[in-house]
């Protein structure tokens, strides 16, 4: 009888440190463009203004941009808008430099969840991104899972 219950409270206490650990990791913050690594694709966009249109076009593809794991970044001088709050300084710091140091005609970049740059573009088109991420080995694999 004690031997039961001692495994019953080791299983308990085992339970509840893990229900920890996983709470602690899904509220960490995103302090880093490298923390989004295989957890999602990103799109970085450099607006021209506020009133570009960017967030306003990013925000109204909700569904599509969900279903695809895309955080998107809108750096528009004075502020870097995202779909995921709070921003960190340093994430804002990461997102400035990336697009700072793309090419000169570069003002929206795909990343994919490897990290790598997987297209530069000079202005942004949902439509040919959304095609470009859904023809991609990893995403194929989703949508069959899914």
């Amino acid at each position: 009888m004690s031997f039961n219950f001692v495994a019953t409270r080791r299983q308990t206490i085992l339970t509840v440190v893990l229900s920890l650990i996983t709470l602690t990791t899904l509220g960490a913050d995103m302090n880093r463009l490298s923390d989004y690594q295989w957890k999602n694709r990103l799109i970085l966009v450099q607006a021209a203004n506020e009133n570009g249109g960017e967030i306003e076009t990013l925000k109204s593809a909700r569904a599509a941009v969900d279903d695809r794991d895309i955080v998107w970044f809108v750096n528009t001088g004075s502020d870097v808008v995202s779909n995921q709050k709070p921003l960190s300084g340093s994430l804002e710091s990461d997102v400035k430099t990336l697009l700072e140091e793309s090419r000169s005609d570069a003002r929206v970049l795909l990343i994919g969840k490897d990290g790598g740059i997987k297209s530069r573009e000079s202005s942004l088109d949902l439509g040919a991104i959304f095609r470009r991420i859904d023809a991609m080995p990893m995403r194929i694999r989703e949508m069959r899972t899914n």
